[in-house]
């Protein structure tokens, strides 16, 4: 099945590109239908004639006046009233401007000669020196020209056809097409010029002149002429290429008629196409079908001219005409013939399902009609976290329908109105169950979080209630969250009691011991001194670790004042470093700084930036491996100095990174280092202090402090 599925898929795309590619072989056919259908000549007279009448002017201008610069419009308008006035002035401006425009064009025209003669004085004016007013008797001239006409003015500037090209065209409808030709600059000017009551303006024709006319048998590329005679209306390559799009639409629904429907469901895009409402998919094919049939005619003329490459000259990529131009019209073609591969599958659908489901399932009335008991659920279903006003207006504007539809029935309207009252007696009634249940399910849940059950869930769907059960879920994770921080809490209380207790009395009751082995009058000197100095070293170690609570009490009650100044951090380092170099020294700690050699200036409390530092000395120097290398590496990222010191620990380090910088907590679990448990404590209350952080890492036996500070930043 799924090799036929393929074949069928294939088999399509064939067939669209088969004739959507004969569609575009078809652009020559149609193009010389179109052009044996519509004469050139018939179109030669119509451009003609609309120029000639702006024309005559101009070459009676250039007979009758001296200079082409001073035109007498006095034998051409007519001015009734004040001439004064400003619209009648700006009309002679124009008329004068139209005039020399005219006579600019005539000078660069390629495809249109003439040879005028004025009758009263009989000068002659041409743009060509074959004599064209005797072309009616000379045949060679004829041969030379395809089209001619020679107008005539009279005395009273009447327009008359003397003669043109085809005898059988000198008729009495030729005459007037050419007189209103003649007249179309007067009556454009009167259109679009204000006329009053005060003044207006009569135009007159030439008088007195004969102008023989004539199109050359061969045409300039690219002119005027030649692009009005191969510029058809779209309606005739709509008509002339309808045979052929009908003959390829025959073709696609035929074979997709025949084809069986179980290959055809086994396409994707058809199935997909097939669940679409009918309503919707009827709308969205016509309006895509329709579009597309519209402007073909416009791709094939574009396509047959060969102004396709006019719109890729836009964007530079002319050379790619050949390629580009067959590829956009098979493409258009294949898409729209596509469309019918779809309208004759769902035509195959509709039998294949059945008129009565299909119109049940597939359309917007028939799923109206299947779902209108979920549809009235929704329209009684309240929301209470909705406005209320709108939960009521649902109802209301539903009954008014309902009630609007019912009231048509008149004398059934009692009967209606009974049964619709039913309906909504059942539907509320079962509402309310529904409700009663529901909020049956949120009290139980309720009252097992109140004893404590933090693993209760409701997973029914509770309706109306279904915002209080969001609500609910939050509520629970809350409790559940706020019990397990106050545990955490209370378990860390005791160990810091512990811990305090611990390290507070072992240096206490070392001085209570040694205080009474002093008392004994017979104990030696030697003894006695060695005993004063057990006795100072706890009292010092007692001392600094109450000093040292005592500072990380004060850091977490807020209760600190920054003295803060420019601290050059490589410098500060360096110090702590220095004075923490005997104990480094003990262990034989080879200590290797990687940092610029420039200031690296941040704004810090430099005495607290100098305790963080010297307790991490102090840190490696009772922690560290002895005999190994300690490495520093400052890193600028952006605006932030990264400070990183890296150590390889003693003993193995099996706490916590997170745990390890509280307060009294220690990598020796057994608490048999001199240390007090506050040292990273502190290094992690100043530098948060001063917006810093610090953090811990631990890789195997690798142990890193990090801490990180903002970079003054110099202006």
């Amino acid at each position: 099945m799924k090799k036929k599925k393929y074949l069928v898929s294939f088999m399509i795309v064939v067939i669209l590109l088969a004739t959507s590619i004969g569609i575009y072989l078809s652009y020559p056919a149609i193009q010389s239908t179109i052009s044996k259908e519509t004469p050139s000549q018939s179109l030669i007279t119509e451009y003609v004639a609309s120029q000639i009448a702006q024309y005559n002017y101009a070459i009676d201008c250039s007979l009758k006046s001296k200079e082409n610069s001073n035109i007498d419009t006095h034998q051409y308008l007519e001015i009734v009233g004040n001439s004064n006035i400003e619209g009648i002035t700006s009309e002679i401006e124009d008329f004068k401007y139209g005039i020399k425009q005219s006579q600019r064009e005539l000078e660069k025209e390629t495809d249109i000669y003439y040879q005028a003669t004025d009758m009263t004085t009989k000068k002659q004016i041409s743009n060509t020196n074959d004599r064209l007013n005797s072309i009616q008797n000379d045949q060679a001239l004829q041969k030379k020209y395809q089209w001619y006409v020679q107008i005539q003015f009279d005395q009273d500037g009447i327009l008359f056809v003397n003669y043109s090209h085809n005898d059988k065209i000198q008729s009495r409808e030729l005459n007037n097409y050419m007189i209103h030709q003649s007249q179309t600059y007067s009556e454009y000017n009167e259109s679009n010029h204000e006329i009053t009551s005060e003044a207006y303006i009569n135009f007159k024709n030439p008088k007195n002149l004969t102008i023989t006319y004539a199109v050359p048998e061969k045409l300039a590329a690219n002119s005027n002429l030649s692009v009005y005679l191969t510029n058809y209306s779209t309606s005739d390559y709509l008509k002339y290429s309808m045979p052929y799009v009908v003959f390829a639409i025959a073709i696609i629904m035929l074979i997709t008629l025949i084809t069986p429907y179980q290959l055809f469901k086994e396409q994707k895009l058809l199935d997909v196409i097939s669940r679409i409402k009918f309503g919707i998919l009827a709308f969205m094919w016509c309006l895509v079908t329709g579009t597309l049939y519209v402007f073909s005619p416009y791709l094939i003329a574009a396509t047959s001219q060969k102004h396709m490459i006019d719109f890729y000259q836009e964007f530079g990529i002319q050379n790619l005409d050949k390629i580009l131009t067959p590829i956009i019209n098979i493409g258009f073609w294949f898409i729209f013939f596509m469309l019918f591969v779809i309208f004759a599958y769902m035509i195959k659908y509709l039998f294949h399902k059945g008129f009565k489901n299909y119109c049940k399932e597939n359309t917007c009335l028939g799923w109206i009609i299947t779902n209108s008991q979920i549809i009235l659920n929704k329209i009684v279903d309240f929301d209470f976290n909705d406005n209320i006003n709108r939960s009521v207006l649902k109802i209301v504007l539903f009954n008014f329908v309902i009630i609007s539809i019912i009231s048509v029935f008149f004398v059934f309207g009692i009967f209606f109105s009974l049964v619709y009252s039913f309906i909504i007696f059942i539907l509320l009634k079962k509402k309310f169950e529904d409700i009663q249940n529901d909020y049956q399910v949120l009290l139980n849940a309720t009252r097992q979080l109140s004893n404590g059950n933090f693993g209760v869930k409701i997973n029914e769907d509770v309706g109306v209630f279904n915002p209080l059960k969001d609500e609910f879920t939050h509520i629970k994770d809350g409790f559940e969250k706020a019990v397990n921080e106050e545990v955490k809490s209370q378990k860390m209380k005791t160990e810091l009691i512990s811990n305090v207790s611990h390290d507070l009395k072992t240096p206490l009751t070392s001085i209570i011991t040694y205080i009474d082995l002093l008392k004994n009058d017979q104990l030696i000197d030697e003894d006695r001194k060695k005993y004063i100095e057990i006795l100072e070293r706890n009292s010092l170690r007692l001392k600094n670790l109450i000093d040292d609570l005592f500072e990380v009490s004060k850091v977490n009650s807020g209760n600190v004042h920054l003295d803060l100044v420019d601290v050059d951090i490589v410098s500060l380092i360096k110090q702590a470093q220095l004075e923490s170099q005997d104990k480094l020294d003990e262990k034989n700690l080879d200590v290797r700084m990687n940092c610029s050699e420039e200031k690296i200036i941040c704004y810090l409390d430099s005495s607290k930036t100098y305790r963080i530092f010297e307790n991490l000395f102090i840190n490696i120097s009772k922690y560290a491996l002895a005999n190994t290398r300690v490495y520093i590496d400052l890193i600028q990222i952006d605006h932030q100095i990264q400070i990183t010191f890296k150590n390889i620990s003693e003993a193995e380090m099996t706490f916590n990174e997170n745990e390890i910088v509280e307060r009294f907590v220690q990598g020796d679990k057994s608490r048999n280092t001199s240390g007090s448990g506050l040292g990273l404590a502190i290094v992690k209350s100043f530098t948060e202090l001063q917006k810093g952080q610090f953090k811990v890492e631990v890789d195997g036996d690798l142990f890193k402090s990090i801490l990180t500070f903002n970079i003054k930043e110099t202006s």
